[in-house]
């Protein structure tokens, strides 16, 4: 048996109350912010990092996609499928020069028609003013390390910090973890899905001549996917491509022994690959310490081998060295949360529209392998959002979908803004309306939501 400690019993001081309380300040949890904040409540976000952004800065190149797969189906018609509060940060991004907008893909489209690609340090700026301007309360550097419940309703979360232990009273909770850290300590069942996918290690190299490694890919055959657009300096007009490296037999052994892949690259900056994504080490469970620590040496090692690797082997890369890594490592699957539905594979390849829907999206990171229909898009259901067990709790991010070939889908970033202007809009309204987030009036959500900008079709 293991030993155990028992904790003397503690009086925590009730620091904060609001209506909305965000749990994660990434992917979803940025929007559900701003969106419950503008609907007339009091937001608090917490976040561990001292900024925002998580997965999008961190594990994310090109946000997959505003856009349906017209390019693959031109009879579909081009669609913005990704609308509202999402749009708007893009366009914000690319007023302050940190975007090149939603560019098209020159080869590769059966994959994804559209690529929008971000600089991560603009992003940081744009979305704090973002939040300040919207009265969002941050707290970063926190945590939520315990939940507050009365009866099966959620309350508020006990959070940690360097201020100690501290308590904050919300009327609806919003985890946005995406590992389900909230949810999870609140009692709501869960599966871990680890073992059905990877965790990666992305990082940038500066200095590179991408007019002479673009040459050299397109000669030896490798390149699967590539966008170009006006960068403002000559010769220099790459933002986007993936090259297969495994096809040279100076990588072919390391990468089948490793399981990199790749790698698809963002060129965000003249002369720089931002955002390099081949590091790769699978079934690594990320709500375990030990594991995560094996992850993050593993893929460093890797990563930097293959830095010297490229400027060894890849014309263009004599002079480069790497600018950036990750903070830590990208994990894409860890709990999902049980919640009143379960998206289906064949729902989201059917393109399948539901009454309680709070938004479309029209991605699947497996295509062309498998596409949706036609080059449409599907619904997402408030029910996807909405816990088992539980009221006062909302779950928004890449924890909704346990089918794996369905989190291919769910989990990408820009469908994780879609639930997360949702799940905060719905929080609001219930702290408007005296409500709780399952008892909310569904059709007065979609009528807030279409009339801030979400599309419905």
């Amino acid at each position: 048996m293991a030993m155990q400690y028992i904790e003397e019993r503690l009086s925590t001081p009730v620091r904060y109350t609001c209506d909305v309380l965000v749990a994660g300040g990434g992917t979803a949890g940025t929007i559900a912010a701003l969106a419950a904040a503008r609907n007339g409540a009091s937001v608090i976000l917490i976040e561990r990092n001292s900024y925002l952004g998580g997965t999008l800065l961190n594990g994310a190149g090109p946000w997959h996609s505003f856009f349906n797969l017209y390019k693959a189906f031109p009879e579909a018609g081009k669609v913005q499928v990704v609308q509202g509060i999402p749009s708007e940060v893009v366009d914000r991004m690319q007023e302050a020069g940190g975007s090149y907008g939603h560019l098209e893909q020159e080869m590769g489209y059966s994959y994804d028609s559209v690529a929008t690609i971000v600089d991560r340090e603009t992003y940081k700026e744009v979305i704090f003013d973002m939040m300040a301007e919207s009265g969002v309360k941050l707290l970063l550097r926190t945590e939520a390390a315990a939940v507050l419940k009365d009866g099966d309703r959620v309350t508020g979360v006990i959070i940690e910090s360097k201020s100690g232990r501290e308590a904050i009273l919300a009327k609806s909770v919003i985890d946005c973890t995406g590992d389900g850290d909230v949810a999870a300590r609140a009692g709501v069942p869960f599966k871990k899905c680890h073992d059905t996918t990877s965790v990666g290690f992305p990082f940038g190299m500066a200095n590179v001549d991408l007019k002479r490694m673009e040459k050299f890919c397109e000669e030896k055959g490798l390149i699967y996917q590539i966008i170009h657009a006006d960068k403002g300096v000559p010769d220099d007009d790459l933002v986007r491509i993936g090259f297969e490296l495994r096809k040279l037999p100076e990588f072919a052994d390391f990468m089948k022994e490793t399981g990199m892949w790749g790698p698809l690259t963002v060129a965000r900056h003249p002369g720089e690959l931002s955002y390099i994504n081949t590091a790769n080490l699978r079934a690594i469970d990320g709500t375990d310490t030990e594991e995560l620590t094996r992850a993050e040496t593993t893929l460093r090692k890797q990563a930097m081998t293959m830095s010297r690797m490229l400027k060894k082997y890849i014309p263009g890369f004599e002079n480069a060295y790497v600018s950036w890594t990750v903070d830590g490592v990208g994990v894409r699957y860890t709990r999902c949360i049980e919640c009143e539905h379960d998206l289906t594979i064949d729902e989201i390849l059917n393109a399948t529209r539901f009454e309680d829907e709070i938004g479309l999206y029209g991605f699947h990171d497996s295509a062309p392998r498998m596409m949706i229909k036609d080059g449409k898009y599907y619904g997402i259901p408030y029910r996807c959002l909405i816990p088992k067990t539980v009221d006062g709790l909302l779950v928004a991010g890449r924890m909704i979908t346990s089918d794996w070939d369905a989190h291919m889908s769910t989990r990408n970033v820009v469908s994780c803004m879609v639930q997360g202007q949702a799940a905060g809009t719905a929080a609001a309204l219930a702290a408007k309306d005296d409500a709780t987030v399952r008892t909310i009036d569904v059709k007065k959500l979609q009528g807030i939501l279409k009339e801030q900008g979400v599309f419905f079709g």
